[in-house]
């Protein structure tokens, strides 16, 4: 009897990531990984639109996708939308024109979901311990926040303050000037007062980032040191090394990321606000401690799709 084959597209505001594998009957097999650069936000994030060329753009890798998921024979599969697609008022329409090309039904999440299948696939790549940890998946369009140990999660919460909508909230200067950085922080604080009270009630001493922005901050870091390219679930990065990171990209230019090793096109003009973002948090909750997790929310939902052991 073949192995069964389970999928799961993650439909986000700037990926549409695609995993394939197959349950041996104790782990998971991972078949095929493809993520397609759709920057759903491009035209429009702010004022909840998908524009035609993002929304050709999402047509195009999932009709890919289609021939893919056919090819590998997928027994079961579920596809997600998350933050732009929910928040736009053209979003339904899209979706239907998915459908119609595809075949593909699109199972729109809010961000509490979308949270935990962040924290079950970031279970999946790393040993939680019994402290607390802050996870934190910064997106396109939200900014997912969960406070949990091994044994599940205490606090969690989406935020509208993806790298993408922060770009074009503020568009910042090429490259950032201070009184730019400071009303961008300024915002932050305003905007995550309910993370500053869970983070003193729960006091996480850890932050871990799941798959995104810091990959990319670890793919940087990694050329950086003339080191191989990860190939683990779990990096943890050196907060002095990050630090610098983080001023390097404050001092830089579109171009000059760009030509950064490590650096992928496609988040070139988010990254800045990334780590922005992450930088006010590790500062506002004093955590010191600093990790990748690869896995994120396709990961997390793959694990829920796990076949049930059978009794004996």
């Amino acid at each position: 009897m073949a192995t069964p084959r389970f999928g799961i597209i993650d439909c986000g505001t700037n990926t549409f990531n695609l995993l394939i594998a197959e349950w041996n009957g104790k782990k998971w097999k991972f078949l095929l990984r493809r993520k397609k650069v759709v920057k759903l936000g491009s035209q429009g994030i702010r004022n909840r639109i998908i524009g035609p060329e993002p929304a050709e753009r999402a047509l195009a890798a999932l009709r890919d996708y289609r021939a893919l998921v056919d090819q590998y024979k997928v027994k079961k599969l579920q596809v997600f939308g998350t933050a732009a697609l929910r928040d736009a008022s053209n979003g339904p329409a899209l979706l239907r024109k998915i459908k119609a090309s595809t075949g593909f039904k699109i199972e729109l999440i809010d961000g509490d979901l979308e949270a935990t299948l962040i924290y079950k696939g970031v279970s999946e790549a790393m040993s939680l311990r019994d402290d607390c940890s802050l996870i934190m998946d910064i997106g396109g369009g939200s900014t997912e926040f969960i406070l949990c140990n091994a044994d599940g999660i205490f606090w969690k919460k989406s935020y509208r303050l993806g790298a993408a909508r922060l770009l074009e909230i503020f568009h910042p200067s090429d490259p950032m000037k201070r009184t730019e950085l400071k009303a961008l922080e300024n915002f932050l604080a305003e905007e995550l007062i309910d993370l500053g009270k869970a983070c003193a009630k729960f006091k996480p001493v850890r932050l871990i980032g799941s798959s995104g922005s810091f990959d990319t901050f670890a793919a940087i870091l990694l050329k950086k040191q003339n080191k191989p390219a990860l190939r683990t679930s779990h990096y943890e990065f050196s907060m002095a090394d990050y630090r610098k990171l983080h001023k390097e990209l404050l001092k830089s230019t579109y171009k000059e990321r760009l030509l950064m090793p490590g650096m992928l096109r496609m988040r070139a003009d988010m990254i800045l606000l990334a780590s922005v973002l992450l930088t006010f948090v590790l500062q506002y909750t004093k955590i010191q401690s600093l990790h990748l997790s690869t896995y994120a929310l396709k990961e997390g939902a793959l694990a829920e799709l796990k076949p049930a052991t059978p009794s004996r």
